[in-house]
């Protein structure tokens, strides 16, 4: 049978290298590696898989009609900017002249609080100039320039607070929410479980005086050991973006994302370590298209199989255009952390821009410049740095927050919304009776889903029910899916025709035919 709505359903999610052997083809005078590895490390046998519908080594090939993927726009929250650079806030914080990027480390840690960690200037030449004549005046782009790391809190992740934490002294006084001085792109690391109850917060950064990468651990996420620069395979040049950093659970190494240099463009780097001391040397992973679609930075991290990549991608092209020296904040996606894709072709932005890009300095606080925390505070929360006013021009920033389902990050539409679609996946082998559709389907749309060529498996007789978790759970009266697939060599192709339909993927309980998922 079909499925239809008497009305539309919307499950909006507010609510080392021994992983695999490379052979270093080439490599630049930064002396990172530029060509990928040959080999990767696959994810553990499931019980249950789950697919995502940006993925396209799901589908079955040269069948499918009328289809195109569309990204799933984060929805911000109404309390943005949560809080914005200390120049600008009552009573003003005098060591906070400018967050410029931020870089935000946002953690959602075991007991229920939110920390968040980011870069910011301390000193910067903008300082000095009012911000009601800022518009109207030359901007200085030469002058003293120091970073920091600081620090905010939150009990609900809406309402923070940048408390004097009493640790690094700045202009005489140590009433200030800073944790170091002089470091650039500070990505943290939180792991309660760490034997180590020492190293249950781990950062990652780069010094400004030496220009080297740098460690240290903490216990409460304050507090952190003397830095240690890494001993070998540091960086001559970059890594002073963000430093994001995840454990990989594939292997159990920790996996560093930088921005490094190639043929005068910005590149996504890896690193890999399995102590979180020493570190293999940079690879390249991945470079956008010239200067009009560069990644100047990007946080990784991994859900269902997949690692997820928030770039912000710079506009560096023509300065006659409005995006000119702006950054969207895009989502890429890999299956083996070195090769990554646009999660789709066209108009790629996961969190959308503000109003009143064009008026810059007047616009929303996040109308020009975007750079997220990896998803590390809640199943839905995307925090991240907002600016308005242009990169290397006035600007001022934010912290803001948008919402968004990962299992609905971008979904399969029909490309014509007067024609229906169709699509075939590729052949599953079932080991359980457990297929499930994650779809929305809006009022007076239709999905109809059947197995290619199996009798009984018809449209007409399957079983379509909704579930808690947002998905169909699609059965057949009185049929078998571990039956139907077992004499089958590679498996069972489900089919599916639907009408004002988005699938955004599909689970259960089966292998999928991976003989050209993977790279041998």
């Amino acid at each position: 049978m079909s499925i239809q709505l008497s009305r539309r359903n919307l499950l909006l999610g507010i609510s080392g290298i021994a992983a695999f052997a490379a052979i270093p083809k080439t490599s630049n005078a930064q002396k990172f590696t530029i060509k990928g590895a040959i080999t990767e490390i696959r994810p553990p046998k499931r019980a249950y898989k789950h697919y995502f519908a940006f993925d396209h080594g799901i589908y079955a090939a040269n069948v499918n009609k009328n289809i195109k993927l569309k990204i799933n726009k984060a929805v911000k929250d109404n309390h943005n900017p949560m809080f914005i650079d200390g120049l600008f806030e009552k009573p003003v914080k005098s060591w906070e002249p400018r967050i410029d990027n931020g870089y935000p480390n946002v953690i959602l840690d075991n007991q229920g609080v939110y920390h968040c960690y980011y870069t910011l200037f301390t000193k910067h030449p903008t300082q000095h100039t009012p911000r009601e004549i800022r518009a109207d005046t030359p901007y200085p782009s030469k002058g003293e320039r120091k970073v920091a790391l600081a620090y905010a809190r939150s009990q609900d992740g809406i309402v923070w607070e940048k408390p004097n934490l009493g640790i690094v002294e700045f202009d005489g006084s140590r009433d200030n929410n800073l944790l170091m001085l002089d470091v650039a792109g500070t990505g943290v690391l939180y792991e309660p479980n760490d034997p180590n109850p020492n190293h249950r917060f781990k950062l990652i950064t780069r010094k400004e005086k030496s220009k080297k990468l740098a460690v240290a651990f903490s216990q409460d996420g304050l507090h952190f050991s003397p830095l240690v620069e890494w001993a070998e395979n540091n960086t001559k040049f970059g890594a002073d973006c963000h430093n994001s950093v995840f454990r990989d659970s594939r292997t159990g190494m920790y996996i560093l994302t930088t921005r490094l240099w190639a043929n005068n463009l910005r590149v996504i780097a890896q690193s890999r370590s399995t102590d979180f001391l020493t570190w293999s040397p940079m690879e390249e992973v991945l470079r956008g298209n010239g200067y009009e679609d560069q990644v100047y930075s990007m946080t990784v991290f991994e859900y269902n199989d997949i690692y997820f990549g928030f770039a912000s991608v710079y506009k560096q092209d023509d300065v006659g255009e409005i995006d000119f020296d702006t950054h969207t904040l895009q989502l890429y996606w890999s299956t083996n952390l070195t090769e990554w894709n646009r999660a789709v072709p066209e108009d790629n932005v996961l969190i959308p821009f503000g109003a009143g890009r064009e008026k810059f300095l007047a616009g929303e606080f996040d109308s020009a410049s975007q750079f997220a925390s990896a998803m590390t505070a809640g199943d839905n929360r995307i925090y991240y740095m907002g600016s308005r006013g242009r990169h290397r021009h006035w600007r001022e920033t934010g912290l803001g927050l948008a919402y968004s389902n990962k299992n609905k990050f971008v979904g399969l539409i029909a490309r014509y919304p007067d024609k229906p679609m169709y699509f075939a996946l590729n052949p599953l082998k079932f080991h359980g009776e457990k297929l499930e559709i994650w779809a929305d389907i809006e009022t007076g749309g239709v999905m109809e889903i059947s197995l290619k060529g199996k009798s009984g498996f018809e449209a007409t007789n399957a079983i379509i029910e909704k579930q808690p978790n947002g998905a169909y759970l699609v059965s057949w009266k009185d049929k078998s899916l571990v039956d139907a697939s077992k004499d089958e060599k590679l498996g069972v192709t489900v089919q599916i025709q639907g009408e004002k339909l988005t699938f955004w993927g599909f689970s259960g309980e089966f292998e999928m035919d991976e003989r050209r998922y993977w790279r041998s």
